[in-house]
C-alpha cells in the first residue's frame, strides 16, 4: 500500500476544556471532551480537505485510545501506523484560560502512550514514500519519543520528504527555558517548512518583528516560514520572497486549534501547487486558505469538531473575496 500525501507525527489526546471562551476550569467546575492532540488536529484537518493523509503515533489500549483512533479513522486518516500502548494510558490535556485571557495547558503524560512511540516503531518505506511529514514539539521533551521524532526527521530527510515542523511550543513541557530552547531548535537544520506564531518567533530569536526575526533563524534547507499574527493576519518568507496575508473577521468561541487548522490549510494548498515555493502567488493563496481555516474554527467550539470540510472552506473563500 503506498503511503498518503502528508503523514502527521506525534501526539493523539484527549483535550478537556471549559464549555466557554475564556473560563476557568476551577471556576466552572464543567469539563467538555473532545478528540486532540496537534498533529492529530492537523491529519483531521487535512483529510477533510481532501488531502491524502496519514497518522502515526500511539495511544493507549484503553477506551479514550480506540475513541481517537476512530476519529481519526472516520474523518479518512489512514490510522494503519497508529499503535496500542499498553504500558501507559491515553495522554490527557487540560486547557483553562487566566485573567489574561490567554489558554494554559496541563498535560497528564508522565509517561502517557505518545510518550513511548519508539525508533524502532517507526515503517521506514511509511515513511519515505510521503511527500511530507509533519510534526510538532512536545514529542521532543519525552524519551523514547524525542529520539523516535528525530529519527522520523533522518529518515524523512534522507528519502527528500519535506519536514513541516510546528513549533507549538508548550515551554512547560521542559525543566526550564532554556531547556525548551535547545530542544525545539534541534529540528531546525532538517526543516523545509517552519509555522510559529509571533511568541515562539520572539522566543526564538528575542526579535518580534517577524521580518527580522525570520532573517536570524533562515537558512539554505528551509523552503517557507509564516508567522502567524492572530487578528493581524501571517507573515511569510521564501528564498526570494515575503509578505504579509491579512487575517479574516471571525467571531471568536474557542481559540484552541485554530493553528492547527491554520497549518492544514497552508499544507493542504502547498500540496495542491505541487509544493512549488518559487510561486509567490501561489504561497499567498496559501496562506489565505489557512487564514480562512483558522477564522473558521476559533468561530466553533473544539479543535477536531472545528475543522472544515473542503465545501465549507471554498464558500467561505468564495464570499469573502
Amino acid at each position: 500500500m503506498s503511503s498518503p500525501a502528508i503523514i502527521c507525527l506525534g501526539e493523539a489526546l484527549i483535550d478537556f476544556t471549559p464549555p466557554e471562551l475564556g473560563e476557568s476550569i476551577i471556576a466552572s467546575k464543567r469539563l467538555i471532551l473532545a478528540a486532540g492532540g496537534a498533529p492529530a488536529n492537523v491529519a483531521v484537518g487535512l483529510a477533510r480537505l481532501g488531502c491524502p493523509t496519514g497518522f502515526v503515533g500511539k495511544v493507549g489500549n484503553d477506551f479514550f485510545g480506540h475513541f481517537l483512533q476512530g476519529i481519526l479513522a472516520d474523518n479518512g486518516v489512514d490510522t494503519s501506523s497508529l499503535l496500542f500502548e499498553t504500558r501507559a494510558n491515553t495522554g490527557l490535556a487540560f486547557v483553562t484560560w487566566n485573567r489574561g485571557h490567554e489558554a494554559e495547558y496541563l498535560f497528564y503524560r508522565n509517561p502517557s502512550a505518545d510518550t513511548l512511540l519508539e525508533p524502532a516503531d517507526l515503517d521506514k518505506t511509511y515513511f519515505s514514500q510521503a511527500k511530507v511529514l509533519q510534526f510538532g514539539s512536545l514529542m521532543l521533551a519525552t524519551e523514547p519519543s524525542g529520539s523516535a521524532v528525530m529519527a522520523a526527521l533522518s529518515i524523512c530527510f534522507e528519502a527528500g520528504v519535506l519536514l513541516a515542523y510546528d513549533m507549538n511550543l508548550r515551554a512547560t513541557a521542559w525543566s526550564d527555558r532554556e531547556a525548551a530552547r535547545a530542544a525545539v531548535s534541534k529540528p531546525l537544520e532538517f526543516t523545509h517548512i517552519l509555522k510559529l506564531n509571533r511568541n515562539e518567533l520572539e522566543f526564538m530569536t528575542g526579535e518580534s518583528d517577524p521580518s527580522k526575526g525570520t532573517k536570524l533563524i533562515w537558512h539554505d534547507q528551509f523552503k517557507l516560514i509564516v508567522v502567524t499574527l492572530d487578528s493581524a493576519g501571517c507573515y511569510y518568507r521564501t528564498a526570494n520572497a515575503e509578505g504579509f496575508v491579512e487575517a479574516f473577521p471571525a467571531q471568536v468561541v474557542d481559540t484552541v486549534g485554530a493553528g492547527d487548522g491554520f497549518l492544514a490549510g497552508l499544507l493542504d494548498q502547498l500540496w495542491r501547487n505541487d509544493f512549488n515555493f518559487e510561486d509567490k502567488a501561489g504561497i499567498e493563496k496559501a496562506c489565505r486558505q489557512a487564514a480562512a481555516i483558522g477564522a473558521i474554527v476559533v468561530s466553533r467550539a473544539g479543535a477536531i469538531p472545528a475543522m472544515p470540510s473542503r465545501a465549507e472552506v471554498d464558500s467561505f473563500l468564495k464570499s469573502n473575496i
